[in-house]
């Protein structure tokens, strides 16, 4: 039986408040291991609130709901970049939505959307002890560059960046 994944333009209040609360359950669930819970705390807050998705909507970053069968299952978010390229800002799937090819199909919409506007690559960062790394390799990502950055809080992120040309 196949399921059907949709992915949704999020523009209303609504939609923003559902993607805040998917990040929520999705970060607390996954992140505390990796990166500890006050910098938890801190991202949520500072980069997945509803105020911060309603303030990254107005800076052209574009959110899509991924539903599958009609339900929530995550959430991703892109970019477009004046020099060509499209920033996989954001793609979180529920505990229960991982795995069984789901991120393979974002992925593929994600390419599509890229592909349509012209764009030539696809690049993302992501947490250097994140086991997604060998997933976005398996998608034809290649580590690029090593990524510190200082958001703030006292914390940083300690990211790859992961590109994949689109040819």
């Amino acid at each position: 039986m196949s399921q059907v994944i949709q992915f949704v333009a999020v523009t209303t209040p609504q939609q923003i408040d559902a993607v805040a609360g998917l990040a929520r359950e999705i970060w607390y669930e996954y992140y505390v291991a990796l990166i500890g819970r006050a910098q938890v705390d801190y991202m949520v807050d500072r980069f997945q609130s509803s105020e911060a998705v309603a303030g990254q909507l107005r800076e052209a970053y574009e959110y899509f709901l991924i539903q599958r069968d009609g339900q929530d299952i995550g959430y991703c978010a892109v970019q477009p970049r004046p020099d060509g390229s499209l920033f996989l800002s954001k793609l979180y799937l529920l505990r229960d939505a991982r795995g069984g090819g789901t991120r393979g199909v974002c992925m593929e919409f994600i390419e599509q959307l890229a592909r349509r506007r012209g764009l030539n690559l696809l690049w993302l960062t992501v947490n250097k002890g994140n086991p997604a790394v060998n997933a976005y390799e398996r998608l034809g990502f290649r580590i690029a560059a090593d990524v510190v950055m200082d958001i703030g809080g006292g914390f940083v992120m300690d990211d790859y960046r992961m590109e994949k040309p689109l040819l």
